[in-house]
């Protein structure tokens, strides 16, 4: 039987359109589909040039640990583990000191990789206090001062084998080589001479011995008194943007109870961005966590600056004051200018002249670092990336016109004795990125120049004086 043709019945018009229809659809899902490919790979090569230009980092390679990121979050107040749990006391970690003014809660961040933690007496540290020497080979290194200062303390912990830090430059020095070297932080972000000079005498009274200490400051003698003045505060005390928060606390006061609570759950927020940012494997997830933490970052300073004023406005109230549990003096009027930044330099330079005549009676060697920061002019050139943080604080104008007068009553203490490290220019050849927020703080690159700067400028003084 032959085989018949097979017969090929003719497409109907509806048949042709459908047949189209779906060519068209396939190359528009086509160019569809490749235009995403394209805008995800832009939204991807982007950011990852950006940082890989801007920060050297190649974000898939890159390790990253929590403790830059811990460290940000201290300066601002945030505290990763205060969020752990519902307790509304750990939700503000700093408590009242009758001595220091303010610590931080002794036991919290004890999960810290590096074994540091908060000390029994409220220092972010290795150990509790007084350390007692182990042996005769310790070398146990004091440091104080403020934020910048506790910088400087946890970067020579969790860096100690780097060649640029204070550690490792000791050790250059022939009768410190073999040393086993001992760092006790009592820096605390917000701390102003003279809490340095009391601390120092404090912890000296009860027997803690020291082989050197590094005195870190200027900025908050000049950024943080202004803000006392205003509430008439007198310089000399705490700062009043630390201190009356924790005061309205103890009084139960409600608008300040309700301010905290907001900044509380800003810093909830705050905390869950930066860990959704430490889970980033792709560089515009990166950069997309970047921008959304430092819109809240922006937003908690924001609300620290107002929680500021409405303590000012509070402090004016005379029934708050008289009934008030905890006693802060009280000036009758809010001083000139002139002449509140003379009394700051003056409380300024006695402390400093203070500390090293009570070291040197010990024969302990004193030095004095004047630290760098963005709003006194020198020659640097700011990045790009800098400026963007810049923004409008309570400092700017305090260290504008205090700045100044502290340099040139600072050019005096070396006639007295002391050692002074003026680290002020000390970025101003540096292209990099060095200050990471608008308030006074320095990038990992920032921390390694000023660590190496500091440990260099104290081994070539060593050295010049060793016989």
């Amino acid at each position: 039987m032959k085989n018949l043709p097979l017969f090929k019945r003719p497409s109907t018009p509806i048949e042709e359109k459908s047949a189209k229809r779906g060519v068209v659809n396939r190359e528009l899902l086509g160019i569809v589909g490749i235009n995403l490919a394209l805008i995800l790979l832009i939204l991807e090569v982007v950011p990852l040039l950006f940082y890989l230009v801007t920060e050297q980092r190649f974000i898939y390679t890159d390790n990253r640990d929590k403790t830059a990121t811990n460290q940000l979050l201290e300066q601002i107040g945030v505290r990763e583990q205060a969020t752990g749990n519902n307790d509304d006391k750990n939700a503000i970690v700093e408590r009242l000191h009758p001595f220091f003014g303010y610590v931080l809660k002794p036991g919290l961040f004890a999960d810290n990789p590096f074994g540091l933690r908060v000390n029994n007496y409220g220092f972010f540290a290795l150990h509790d206090y007084p350390f007692i020497r182990q042996n005769d080979n310790q070398f146990i290194i004091g440091i104080f001062g403020g934020s910048v200062a506790v910088d400087f303390a946890n970067y020579e912990v969790t860096h100690k084998e780097l060649s640029n830090t204070l550690i490792q430059q000791l050790r250059t020095v022939p009768e410190l080589a073999n040393k086993e070297f001992i760092i006790l932080n009592f820096a605390h972000g917000g701390y102003k001479q003279p809490q340095q000079l009391l601390i120092l005498n404090y912890f000296l009274s009860i027997g803690q011995e020291l082989d050197l200490v590094v005195n870190i400051d200027g900025f908050n003698e000049v950024a943080l008194p202004p803000l006392n003045n205003q509430a008439s505060v007198p310089v000399s005390m705490p700062s009043f943007q630390h201190i009356q928060p924790l005061t309205a606390l103890a009084n139960t006061n409600i608008p300040v109870v309700l301010a905290l609570a907001e900044m509380n759950e800003t810093r909830e927020k705050l905390v869950r961005q930066i860990q959704r940012l430490e889970n980033c494997k792709l560089a515009s997830c990166y950069a997309w966590n970047s921008y959304q933490v430092n819109q809240l970052t922006r937003r908690y300073q924001s609300q620290v600056s107002a929680l500021d004023t409405m303590q000012i406005e509070l402090r004016q109230n005379e029934d708050d004051l008289a009934n008030s549990l905890i006693s802060i003096p009280q000036n009758p009027q809010v001083l000139p200018d002139d002449i509140a930044f003379d009394k700051m330099v003056d409380i300024w330079f006695n402390s400093s002249q203070m500390i090293h005549q009570t070291l040197a009676n010990k024969n302990i060697p004193y030095f004095h670092v004047i630290q760098p920061n963005q709003y006194h002019p020198t020659q640097r050139t700011f990045t790009a990336e800098e400026i963007a943080i810049f923004d409008d604080n309570p400092y700017i104008e305090g260290v504008r016109q205090g700045y100044p007068r502290l340099l040139a009553r600072g050019e005096d203490l070396p006639n007295f004795g002391v050692n002074v490290i003026n680290a002020v220019t000390v970025f101003d050849t540096k292209p990099e990125t060095v200050y990471r927020d608008s308030c006074c703080h320095y990038t990992p690159r920032g921390q390694e120049i000023f660590t190496e700067y500091i440990g260099n400028s104290i081994v070539n003084r060593l050295q010049s004086t060793t016989p």
